[in-house]
């Protein structure tokens, strides 16, 4: 069970390893809550993200990732999204336990933190979870919009 919680990354270092189109939706939503300090891991770095990073300077590896708990510990958040389950979960595997939050884009429950959908206007947010389930969240957030008549 996830508890909810509104977190501020402004000065908090992030850690995306894996660059393809899942990664590029996490490094958008962490720059609309103003992340500055994104780093990206991947031995293979799409032209979204090379773009992304250009404009917005984003720090890009681009080497293979190998597991290193003392790279781990460097940052606040830990994001595996690389096409390698196996990976991903020996990532959060070793995050859980070194208290290191962690968002596994290939698991609904290996992990420590997931990422919502939000409804946002300048007096309030909501946010949305369907244990792990994005489309759910996304069909709640269309109802909640036209309930409101957002």
């Amino acid at each position: 069970m996830f508890f909810p919680v509104f977190l501020d990354i402004r000065n908090k270092k992030c850690l995306i390893i894996g660059a393809g189109n899942v990664a590029l939706r996490k490094i958008n939503k962490l720059l609309k809550y103003e992340c500055k300090d994104i780093t990206v891991i991947s031995d293979k770095i799409s032209d979204d993200i090379k773009k992304l990073a250009d404009d917005k300077k984003i720090k890009i590896i681009n080497d293979k990732f190998e597991i290193d708990i003392d790279t781990l510990k460097k940052y606040f958040l830990i994001i595996a999204a690389t096409n390698d389950d196996d990976l991903n979960n020996k990532i959060s595997d070793l995050c859980i336990k070194e208290n290191i939050l962690i968002n596994n884009v290939s698991s609904k429950d290996n992990m420590n933190i997931r990422f919502c959908t939000s409804i946002e206007n300048e007096e309030y947010s909501i946010a949305i979870s369907a244990n792990g389930d994005p489309k759910k969240s996304l069909e709640l957030k269309e109802k909640i919009k036209k309930y409101f008549l957002l």
